[in-house]
């Protein structure tokens, strides 16, 4: 029984409601949950049902949208319970309707007399048997969930293919069944950039991926997942799961943006489970972007990514992923400690995770110690709130490990610049020795045999968009959107602009795609080589990597990052990784190498302009 039907209803007494919307552009094939959406924009399908509807019982919803059943029920439900809609007549009928009579009145049938207010007795349904008959689900989505709840007490869940079409609903479609052979192809840095809706020439790239692909069914059938990021539309993420046949899979979501859509979720969807990650600071933000991609036979894989889940961030922004390979089921009898890397990878997640002290990773964190994680060749690079001191967590972790590990001859370090790109630009004082060039730019420029006598320090480029690069992206104006740099904070140190690089991405058509990635390396003096790839979701902030406490050398951050460090030594064996198109070990770095500088007439992109 669809219990959500059956509440008293109220749908008077909003302001909201009352404003002039524009029509949704999707009509009836949205798919929106979000109030907010319902808001702004009407739904005249819907607002024809809630014309009709008495105010109990069920919904009376026309056959034709019989598909679309208990989605269009969960939308109308949020409309009612947000009051964003006054039915037609409904305040009329409020005030004429004897206050007296407070009982729950049924939906007339539709084979009611036309010319009569009157019901015919064997007309009128008695109530069991027309919410029975409500509650006959044919969408999928709606099967999904149906489907979950006969198995919720069994270990297998099963797939629910879908019948409507993704490409009525997602502008890029992506081949089925081809995303095992192409990961197989993207070996052995396993790096994915998003596919750019607006920019065709991206759309066969072997490295450009959209979330579709993520769980396409070639790389194994899902059995579970776990999402971990900032901002989650949870609309959008559920209906990829939807097309991917996954709606009666078991997901776990642990976000940092408030979202009224999460909050109860589990209540519309029991076989989704989402938690709230509070911080202790404001400053502070659970921003890492990852994924848990755990299969039917054991096995799982890693995603580590720099998009948050909305549409936006997969559309038109550069984004970028490590995809990694899969991890196999380790033997019955193996340790928890059996099945490690030689980066130590396994270990690094085990210990993120347990950051969180929360039981719904219990699960998560018992199948990544009984999976084989020895061929990832990547290192985990996280930070976590709170004061450290051991080298395990944000830039003295990337100090430590480049310190063993970076083979950038002693002599020539101080010619190898670091190019910090980022989609948002930290608060660092009155100069940039206080922090950005001090231990910011000392850990990140760390490397192997290096004396420990004080050295002319390599230059620091800081690749962030202009306000030109925002204006002719694809987005316009609005591409600036993922760029949350304020004036406020810039006003403080104009001192930055000496060392801004614009956003020039010609070689990988992404020139137009603001960059919501944020990634670290070090390239050679005559831009051939790099020495390491740090790819991440940490901006170029105190709060993402950490300040260093000059009086008991405790690092102090106040963010959840993630990300994954690239060394050339594990990845392919050599000192260096080549940055040459004719490379066959080439690493495709998404902006154009060497970087341009800002013009004496440029300004950094700041938020203020979206104002």
């Amino acid at each position: 029984m669809n219990t959500s039907n059956k509440r008293m209803i109220n749908v008077n007494d909003s302001q909201n409601a009352k404003r002039i919307k524009k029509e949704c552009s999707y009509g009836e094939k949205c798919y929106r949950l979000n109030p907010a959406h319902f808001r702004e924009f009407s739904h005249p399908h819907l607002e024809e049902i809630l014309d009709n509807f008495s105010g109990t019982g069920d919904y009376d919803i026309p056959q034709k949208y019989s598909m679309q059943r208990s989605q269009i029920i969960d939308q109308l439900n949020v409309i009612v319970e947000k009051n964003l809609y006054i039915a037609k007549g409904k305040e009329e009928k409020k005030e004429t309707e004897d206050p007296k009579s407070s009982a729950p009145k049924i939906i007339e049938n539709q084979t009611q007399n036309a010319h009569t207010n009157k019901t015919k007795p064997e007309e009128v349904p008695k109530v069991e048997s027309k919410l029975k008959d409500n509650i006959r689900i044919n969408d999928e989505i709606s099967r999904g969930t149906c489907q979950e709840r006969k198995v919720r007490d069994s270990d297998y869940r099963p797939i629910v293919p879908p019948t409507r079409k993704y490409s009525d609903y997602f502008k890029v479609v992506p081949p089925k069944n081809k995303m095992a052979e192409k990961h197989d192809a993207s070996a052995p840095y396993y790096i994915f950039y998003t596919t750019i809706t607006d920019a065709k020439e991206t759309h066969a790239q072997p490295y450009s991926i959209t979330f579709q692909e993520l769980l396409d069914p070639s790389l194994g059938e899902l059995k579970c997942s776990l999402q971990i990021n900032f901002m989650v539309d949870a609309s959008w993420l559920l209906a990829q799961y939807y097309f991917a046949g996954y709606s009666a899979k078991k997901l776990t979501i642990l976000y940092g943006d408030e979202s009224p859509d999460l909050k109860n979720i589990d209540k519309k969807k029991p076989n989704v489970e989402a938690h709230f990650v509070t911080m202790a600071t404001p400053f502070g933000k659970h921003h890492t972007k990852m994924m848990i991609l755990c299969y039917e036979d054991g096995s799982l894989r890693v995603v580590v990514s720099t998009a948050n889940l909305y549409v936006d961030d997969w559309e038109n922004r550069t984004q970028g992923l490590w995809f990694s390979p899969k991890c196999p089921e380790l033997p019955a009898e193996a340790m928890p400690h059996d099945g490690e890397s030689p980066t130590m990878f396994k270990k690094s997640l085990l210990r993120y995770l347990s950051h969180y002290h929360l039981p719904q990773l219990t699960f998560y964190t018992d199948r990544v110690k009984r999976c084989d994680f020895s061929h990832i060749n990547v290192f985990l690079v996280a930070s976590a709130p709170g004061a450290h001191f051991d080298l395990d967590w944000g830039l003295t972790r990337v100090g430590s490990l480049l310190r063993q590990h970076c083979c950038i001859p002693p002599a020539e370090t101080s010619r190898w610049p670091l190019l910090a790109q980022a989609s948002s630009i930290g608060s660092f004082g009155k100069e940039p020795k206080l922090w950005l060039t001090g231990d910011f730019l000392h850990n990140f420029t760390k490397i192997k045999d290096q004396s420990q006598m004080l050295s002319t320090p390599a230059p620091l480029r800081l690749i962030y968009p202009s306000l030109e690069n925002v204006r002719q992206s694809h987005d316009g104006l609005l591409g600036g959107g993922c760029l949350p740099y304020a004036a406020s904070a810039h006003a403080k140190q104009p001192w930055l602009n000496q060392f801004l690089y614009q956003w020039r991405a010609t070689s990988t058509k992404r020139d137009k795609a603001m960059p919501h990635i944020k990634s670290y390396t070090r390239t050679s003096p005559d831009n051939k080589m790099a020495a390491y790839y740090l790819l991440t979701s940490g901006n170029v902030s105190k709060a993402a990597w950490g300040s260093i406490n000059k009086g008991n050398g405790a690092l102090r951050i106040m963010s959840y990052e993630c990300g994954v460090l690239f060394l050339p030594k594990f990845v392919i064996n050599e000192d260096l990784f080549p940055l040459s198109g004719n490379s066959p070990k080439r690493l495709i770095i998404p902006y154009d190498i060497p970087p341009t500088k800002y013009s004496s007439d440029m300004s950094p992109w700041v938020s203020d302009y979206l104002s």
